[in-house]
């Protein structure tokens, strides 16, 4: 975040231009860092050219670390925006099918994720079929 507000003028030199941006593990990132990448091209006529965000991640997993614990408790700056936009019931589209974990693994977790299922290949696939005993 430092390194990019420091290097804002440079990287907006690049020229980007871009009408949409996906950002992958969005719910570990600091709410005020994903604005980061929303600011780093010249306005189009006083106007943004961004027209779509998509936010790709998981509100369940691991929250933005936040190494002050004033700034976590008071401040909320340990949610991502994306956490906030899940907590404010924005619309969502959730996966519901997995297919990186044997169905035996998938079961300790998939209490957390209404209706998960399985992938067929973690049935057929013989990767899925015995447990890896690091060989």
């Amino acid at each position: 975040c430092t390194h990019a507000a420091l290097t804002r003028s440079t990287l907006v030199g690049l020229g980007f231009k871009y009408d949409n941006l996906i950002m992958e593990e969005s719910a570990q990132i600091l709410e005020v860092e994903t604005f980061i990448p929303m600011l780093l091209q010249n306005a189009d006529r006083g106007m943004s050219r961004l027209k779509r965000v998509m936010f790709i991640g998981d509100h369940h997993q691991l929250p933005p670390v936040v190494k002050n614990r004033a700034f976590q408790k008071y401040g909320r700056l340990d949610q991502s925006l994306y956490a906030r936009f899940v907590r404010l019931r924005t619309p969502t589209v959730n996966l519901d099918l997995q297919g990186r974990a044997r169905p035996e693994i998938a079961d300790l977790y998939n209490w957390r994720y209404r209706n998960l299922g399985n992938l067929p290949s973690v049935h057929t696939d013989s990767r899925y079929r015995f447990a890896n005993v690091g060989l």
